[in-house]
C-alpha cells in the first residue's frame, strides 16, 4: 500500500455510519486486508465508537487482529457524538460516557486476564476466557479520544495514549487542548514524555493556486462535522445535505482555513507544522488526506509530496514536552497565524 511504501507510521481508520461524512462503518474489519498487503506500517482507529459495540465480541476481535497483524494493531476508542448514528442503532446518546467506561473496563480485563466475570449496568458475563489470547501483553496499545482534563488524566494513569482535536478542530483548539493536556499530566502525576496525538486536514500541492482550489472540500468537512454533531444536518439517501451557500462562519472561511489547516506547497505546510511544534508538544500527527471529495489522484499526490518533502524535516523531531510553558506563560496562540504569504520560510 502507498502509505507503507512512503514511510508513514500508521494507517488510522475512523468509524462513521449512514452518511457521506464517512464510509467506514467498522474500521477494524479493514485492518486484516491492509496487514496482508503491507510490511511495516502500524494500524489504529480514531475511533471505534464503543457504545455502539458489544465489548465482549470486540475484545475477541482485537485479540485476533493482534495475531494476524503480528502485533501491529493499536485501537483508539471514543464515546461517539452523532445523534443521527446513535438513534439508528437504538442507543441512548445521553448514556454514551457510562457505556464507554464500562465497555473499556470489560475489554481491558478480557484481553489482559483469563477467567473474567462481570456484573455491570449494561453487560453481564459469567466466568469467561476469550480465545485466542493476544500476543501483545497485557493487550495492544489503546488510544482514547478526549479533550477533558479528568478523562485525559485517567487515560494517562491507565497507560492510554490521548488523541485530541478532530480534523475539523481549529489550531486555537489544538493549542488549548495542549495546555489542558499539561494540566492532565500534572493531575495524573505521571512523568514526561507522554504521547499527545492530534488530527489535522492536510493537502500538499505543487502550487498554492491548486491548494487554495481544494479549500471548498475543507469547508464542506467543517460544516458537515458541525451539523452532524449538533444533530441539525439533514441526511437524504445517505448524503449529508450540507449547505454551502449559507453565510460563511469564521471556522469555515476559506481564508481562515488556508492559514489554519495544513494546506499549501511542501514549504508552506512544513512551516505550519514547525510553527505548531513551537506551541504544542505534539508527538503524533494524524493526517487526513481524503477530505470532502478531493479527487483521488490529487490525494495520492498530496501524500507523496508530504512524505518526500515535508516528513523528512521532522523525522528526528522529538519534543522536550517538559520545557513547554504552561498556559499563563505561553506565547499568544494568535502568533501561530502570524505567518503570511511571502514571509521567509524555515525550510525554504
Amino acid at each position: 500500500m502507498l502509505a507503507d511504501q512512503l514511510g508513514f507510521d500508521y494507517i488510522v481508520g475512523a468509524e462513521h455510519h449512514f452518511s457521506s461524512y464517512g464510509f467506514l462503518p467498522y474500521p477494524l474489519l479493514l485492518i486484516p486486508l491492509l496487514a496482508e498487503r503491507t510490511q511495516h506500517i502500524r494500524f489504529s482507529t480514531a475511533v471505534v465508537v464503543l457504545p455502539l459495540r458489544n465489548p465482549i465480541q470486540l475484545a475477541e476481535e482485537i485479540a485476533m487482529l493482534d495475531i494476524v497483524t503480528n502485533g501491529r494493531v493499536e485501537v483508539g476508542f471514543g464515546t461517539g457524538y452523532q445523534a443521527y448514528e446513535f438513534e439508528r442503532f437504538g442507543v441512548n446518546l445521553a448514556e454514551n460516557r457510562a457505556m464507554f467506561e464500562e465497555a473499556l473496563d470489560l475489554i481491558t480485563k478480557l484481553l489482559s486476564t483469563e477467567n473474567v466475570s462481570h456484573q455491570g449496568r449494561y453487560w453481564n458475563l459469567p466466568e469467561t476466557t476469550i480465545l485466542p489470547r493476544p500476543i501483545t501483553q497485557p493487550h495492544p496499545p489503546f488510544w482514547r479520544a478526549t479533550s477533558s482534563v479528568p478523562t485525559m488524566a485517567w487515560s494517562l494513569e491507565h497507560g492510554l495514549k490521548v488523541i485530541t482535536g478532530g480534523t475539523a478542530s481549529s489550531m486555537d483548539r489544538i493549542i488549548n487542548n495542549w495546555h489542558l493536556f499539561q494540566d492532565a499530566v500534572e493531575l495524573a502525576n505521571v512523568p514526561w514524555p507522554q504521547e499527545f496525538i492530534i488530527q489535522r486536514g492536510v493537502y500538499v500541492s505543487d502550487s498554492e493556486e491548486d491548494a487554495k482550489a481544494m479549500l471548498p472540500h475543507a469547508v464542506w468537512h467543517t460544516r458537515t462535522a458541525r451539523g452532524l454533531s449538533a444533530n441539525a444536518l439533514p441526511v437524504h439517501a445517505g448524503r449529508a445535505m450540507t449547505e454551502l451557500t449559507a453565510q460563511v462562519a469564521e471556522e469555515d472561511d476559506p481564508a481562515f482555513l488556508y492559514k489554519d489547516w495544513f494546506f499549501g506547497t511542501p514549504e508552506i505546510v512544513a512551516e505550519k507544522i514547525y510553527r505548531m511544534t513551537q506551541y504544542t508538544g505534539v508527538t503524533y500527527l494524524n493526517c487526513t488526506f481524503n477530505i470532502g471529495q478531493i479527487p483521488h489522484h490529487k490525494a495520492v499526490r498530496s501524500m507523496e509530496l508530504f512524505a518526500t518533502k515535508v516528513m523528512p524535516h521532522f523525522r528526528q523531531y522529538v519534543p522536550d514536552q517538559s520545557v513547554y510553558p504552561r498556559r499563563g506563560d505561553a506565547p499568544d496562540p494568535q502568533g501561530y497565524f502570524a505567518w503570511e504569504e511571502g514571509m521567509p520560510l524555515t525550510f525554504g
